[in-house]
């Protein structure tokens, strides 16, 4: 007869076992595919996994997810934890990149952008429900370069790992030093620390961009280049606080482009780029001024100014004065 005791304790080292089981661990899947990238044929190994990141004290700090291709078929060796990782051509270039936030996965410039296989958008539309189309993207920077996609942690499959959590890598100071761990050890581990590295850094991923490059050269490891998607360096510029025009200014070019992109002016000139310059000499020579003279500028200054803003936005002057000017 079976005691109760016996029961429990069985129980109890089956829970343990299953929780033993579900605690992260670093894998490597790899396959192989092509692409039409500039009128060419591109082979690539692709490798997904998670990779375990260690700590200046040499325990392990965090699993980082990534994606990378190489363009090739290349041959693979164990890596430091015994993972099969792909060494990849040390002599063509790396970018390491990913997305913003912070708190966002590399999802979307991996699958929108960077990779040789993108999600067919409706772009600039709204994108029907899923089903979803993966097509191939001739616009990939894989005829040019090696490309590795991170997730910083707490974003995509990326967890603390050891005494690590989460909230360890949740500051401006803690991300730089996480992925920067994450970037050289990936070089070391690949054989790559003599390639031309470049970063690629979406909306917040410029700031980690500009901190990476300071925090990677202090430690004796330059990059080649740095490359910013949608840079922001200055929180006021996004977010439209009370009391500062910053973020008007900076936002009437792009309000510009879109509304001529969608052919809403009046008066639409045939070519964007010198249209834009116009209106950016606007902004510096007139708007400008007319914003930080404030209860000083006249009724008819103001007027001014809103009539040539409805030209270059296609809203109505009506909407640009009942606005102050400032449209967000």
């Amino acid at each position: 007869m079976t005691s109760v005791n016996s029961l429990f304790f069985n129980k109890a080292q089956d829970n343990k076992s299953s929780a033993a089981d579900t605690i992260p661990q670093p894998f490597a899947s790899t396959t192989t595919g092509t692409a039409e990238i500039g009128g060419k044929t591109i082979s690539y190994t692709a490798t997904t996994g998670r990779m375990e990141v260690q700590g200046p004290d040499r325990k392990p700090m965090a699993l980082f997810g990534y994606t990378a291709y190489n363009a090739g078929v290349a041959g693979s060796r164990k890596s430091g934890s015994g993972v099969s990782v792909n060494k990849g051509d040390a002599s063509r270039p790396i970018v390491f990149a990913f997305n913003g936030g912070p708190g966002s996965s590399s999802v979307w410039l991996h699958m929108g952008a960077l990779g040789p296989k993108r999600v067919l958008v409706n772009d600039p539309k709204p994108t029907p429900n899923a089903p979803y189309t993966v097509e191939n993207n001739k616009r990939s920077i894989l005829d040019v370069a090696d490309l590795v996609m991170i997730d910083p942690v707490g974003t995509g499959v990326s967890v603390p790992a050891g005494e690590k959590e989460f909230k360890d890598f949740w500051g401006v100071d803690e991300d730089i030093e996480s992925v920067s761990a994450f970037i050289k050890q990936y070089l070391v581990n690949h054989g790559r620390m003599n390639s031309p590295k470049y970063l690629l850094g979406e909306s917040y991923g410029t700031f980690r961009n500009a901190g990476i490059m300071d925090h990677m050269q202090s430690g004796g490891i330059a990059f080649n280049g740095v490359i910013m998607v949608s840079a922001v360096f200055d929180l006021l510029s996004l977010v439209f606080p009370n009391g500062s025009d910053l973020s008007y200014i900076v936002h009437l070019p792009s309000y510009a482009s879109t509304a001529w992109y969608h052919e809403k002016l009046d008066d639409r000139p045939d070519s964007l780029a010198p249209f834009v310059e116009e209106v950016r000499r606007f902004t510096e020579e007139v708007y400008v001024p007319a914003l930080y003279k404030g209860s000083r500028l006249s009724a008819n200054e103001k007027e001014d100014v809103a009539a040539q803003l409805a030209r270059y936005t296609g809203l109505s002057a009506d909407f640009w004065m009942r606005a102050n000017l400032r449209v967000k």
